[in-house]
C-alpha cells in the first residue's frame, strides 16, 4: 500500500525523534553550565557593580533619590564601571526600566538576585519547550544559535571557548532584558497565531518601550495588516510612555531622546557600523549611518516577505537586533521566537470548508484534508479572512 502524506510516523521515527529532543536538551543545559561555570563565571555574581541587572537597580535608585538617569552621576549614587570613560550615559534604555526598578530597588540585592533567576528560569523554559515539542527544524535552529557562539567569539574578538558567547547561554545567565524581551517576543507571535490581536499589539508595544529595537514588531504586525493588534500596539506604546514619562521625569525622557539621537554611543564589535569598518573597509561617513540604512533595508525586505509569516518574523527579529549599535551576543537569543510551535493559520489557502487548525512545533506548516492537497500555513493572511 502506498503511504499517503496523511499517514502518521511510524514508532521508529518518533522513538528517533523523541531521542533527538533529549539530545537537543542535554546539549542546551549542558551548553548553559559550560558558560556559567567556566566561560562567564561572572555572570554567576548579578549583585556585583557593572552587571545588567545591578544597572538597572542603579538607575531605580537614582529616580527614587531625584538624581540624574542618564547621568552626570551625583554623591551617593552607585558607581557604574566604564562610566563615563566607555559608555556616554549610566544606562542606555529608555526611562521605563528604571521605572520598572523603583519598588525593586527598595528590595536591595534580593531583587536583583529575583530579575537574574527569572530571566534564567524564563530562557530555559522556552528553550525547553521548543526542543520538547519541536519537529527537526526547530531542533536545528536551537543547535544553531548554541554553534553560533564560536562565530561570534571570533567577531566580537573574545576568546572563542565552548561557550564564549552563546546566545542562549548568555542571555539566561546576564540578568539583561534580552531574556525578557525573548519572552515578549515568543508572546507576540504565539498570540497572532491564535488570534489574539489585542495581546499581540500590547506585547510587542512592551517590548519596544523596554529597548526601541522591538519597535520592528509593530512594523510587522501593520504589514500583516492586523489592524486590532496595531491599535493596541499604538495605545499601549501611548500608555507605557506615559508611565515612563510620569515615572522618570520630563528631563528623563528629554536626555534620553537627546541620547538615542546623538553618534556618542560606540558601536560594538557585532554591530553594522564595525562591520562595515573591518570587514568591508567603509568610510567613517557609510559607518555612521549604516545602521539606520541597514534598519530601512530590514523593514522593507520584512514588508517582501509579509505572505510568509515565519520568514518575515525572522526578519524581523534579525531588524530588532541590529537597529541598535550595541549589538552583544545575547542579543541574538531573539531568534529563538523565530520557530515558535504554534504555526500562523492560512484560511485562504485551505480547502472550501476546512476548519482552522494547528499543529504545533513545525516550520513551514502544511494542512491537509482526507482528499490529499496541502497548504502552507505559515503563508501570511490577513485576520479575519473568510475561509
Amino acid at each position: 500500500m502506498t503511504s499517503t502524506l496523511n499517514d502518521p510516523p511510524s514508532p521508529m521515527r518518533r522513538w528517533v525523534l523523541a531521542l533527538a529532543r533529549i539530545a537537543v536538551v542535554f546539549v542546551i543545559l549542558a551548553d548553559v553550565f559550560v558558560t556559567a561555570a567556566i566561560e562567564r563565571p561572572d555572570l554567576l555574581q548579578p549583585t556585583i557593580a557593572g552587571s545588567d541587572s545591578a544597572n538597572y537597580e542603579a538607575a531605580g535608585e537614582r529616580l527614587n533619590s531625584g538624581h540624574n538617569l542618564y547621568g552626570p552621576l551625583l554623591p551617593g549614587d552607585r558607581p557604574i564601571p566604564r562610566y563615563p570613560a566607555e559608555f556616554p550615559a549610566p544606562i542606555l534604555s529608555p526611562p521605563l526600566i528604571a521605572v520598572i526598578w523603583r519598588p525593586l530597588a527598595v528590595f536591595g540585592d534580593l531583587a536583583i538576585e529575583a530579575w537574574w533567576l527569572i530571566a534564567l528560569m524564563l530562557v530555559v523554559a522556552i528553550v525547553l519547550w521548543f526542543a520538547s515539542i519541536g519537529t527537526w527544524a526547530t531542533l536545528g535552529w536551537l543547535l544553531a544559535l548554541v554553534a553560533l557562539g564560536w562565530p561570534l567569539a571570533l567577531m566580537s574578538i573574545a576568546r572563542p571557548g565552548l561557550g564564549a558567547q552563546s546566545p542562549i547561554g548568555v542571555a539566561a545567565l546576564s540578568g539583561n532584558l534580552n531574556a525578557y524581551l525573548l519572552g515578549l517576543c515568543v508572546v507576540t507571535w504565539w498570540a497572532a497565531a491564535h488570534g489574539r490581536s489585542w495581546l499581540a499589539g500590547a506585547a510587542a508595544a512592551t517590548a519596544a518601550v523596554l529597548k526601541l529595537g522591538p519597535f520592528a514588531l509593530g512594523w510587522w504586525l501593520f504589514v500583516r495588516r492586523d489592524w486590532s493588534a496595531v491599535a493596541a500596539f499604538g495605545a499601549t506604546v501611548g500608555v507605557l510612555g506615559i508611565v515612563g514619562l510620569i515615572g522618570a521625569g520630563v528631563h528623563a525622557n528629554v536626555a534620553f531622546v537627546r541620547l538615542a539621537l546623538s553618534s556618542q554611543i560606540q558601536p560594538t564589535s557585532l554591530s553594522v557600523p564595525w562591520l562595515l569598518a573591518f570587514v568591508f573597509h567603509a568610510s567613517p561617513r557609510q559607518e555612521a549611518i549604516g545602521t539606520t540604512v541597514a534598519t530601512i533595508v530590514g523593514l522593507i525586505a520584512v514588508f517582501g516577505a509579509r505572505r510568509h509569516a515565519r520568514i518575515s518574523f525572522l526578519l524581523t527579529l534579525l531588524v530588532v537586533i541590529f537597529s541598535s549599535p550595541v549589538v552583544l551576543g545575547g542579543n541574538f537569543v531573539l531568534l529563538l521566537a523565530a520557530v515558535s510551535p504554534p504555526a500562523m493559520p492560512g484560511p485562504e489557502s485551505m480547502p472550501p470548508g476546512q476548519p482552522r487548525s494547528w499543529r504545533v512545533g513545525s516550520w513551514f506548516v502544511a494542512k491537509t484534508d482526507r482528499a490529499g492537497p496541502t497548504a502552507n500555513a505559515d503563508v501570511m493572511r490577513p485576520p479575519g479572512s473568510p475561509t
